[in-house]
């Protein structure tokens, strides 16, 4: 893809440490990101007010997190919703409405992708039970055939979510379920904008994570050429 160092925004998760908000995203996103020859630029919720930062963006990554507000996709949250976050829900909006409106990149993971489809007009099961949480490999999930991601037709994964697509987007398509139906990765149907349910980063030498990122590879490169 070139030498030439992209420039990769990644908008980041808060905790709260002693009354202390402090903001961070997990060095394993930041050591993919390297090894693709991508440099993060984190976007934080200072200073993503004004936008500034991402005129420097050659792609977008949206980690996985906490859940996402009902709200967004008219539901109320009765408790199924964990450790919403307003400030991170921001920040993962104007991501994808930026990345959208300009033709961005973007990727995302985990929650990314839940992001990804709520902010495209699409919905959530709120909690989905415990049948995809803490699986660290062997969950089994069906492709489809995409411009995209050039996927075996069953791929064995992780998976660590509680929520996932319900209602999918008007725009996107989806390109891969696990065998109980659920929604596991999709595409934008004419966007440079794709999502996987699992968490590729923590399998960084397994062909399907090389698959995804190698794909935003070329995406990323297409955009500056």
């Amino acid at each position: 893809m070139g030498d030439t160092l992209k420039i990769i925004g990644i908008p980041i998760r808060q905790f709260n440490a002693g009354g202390k908000i402090k903001e961070f995203v997990n060095q394993v996103y930041l050591n993919a990101l390297k090894k693709y020859n991508f440099e993060p630029l984190l976007l934080t919720t200072e200073n993503i007010k004004t936008k500034e930062l991402f005129k420097f963006c050659d792609g977008f990554i949206i980690p996985g997190g906490d859940d996402l507000n009902p709200v967004y996709f008219d539901e109320k949250d009765t408790g199924l919703s964990k450790e919403i976050n307003p400030e991170v829900d921001l920040i993962d909006q104007i991501t994808v409405d930026y990345a959208k409106t300009h033709k961005i990149p973007l990727l995302g993971i985990c929650r990314g992708i839940q992001a990804i489809n709520v902010f495209l007009g699409g919905s959530l099961y709120q909690d989905i039970g415990k049948d995809h949480k803490h699986i660290i490999s062997d969950h089994k999930v069906v492709t489809y055939p995409n411009r995209f991601l050039k996927f075996k037709e069953t791929i064995a994964v992780n998976s660590y979510h509680h929520q996932a697509i319900k209602k999918l987007a008007p725009e996107l398509s989806v390109i891969a379920k696990h065998i109980d139906g659920t929604i596991e990765a999709v595409i934008h149907n004419k966007l440079p904008i794709f999502g996987v349910q699992w968490h590729p980063e923590l399998i960084p030498d397994s062909e399907e994570t090389k698959i995804i990122f190698r794909a935003f590879q070329i995406l990323v490169a297409r955009k500056n050429s």
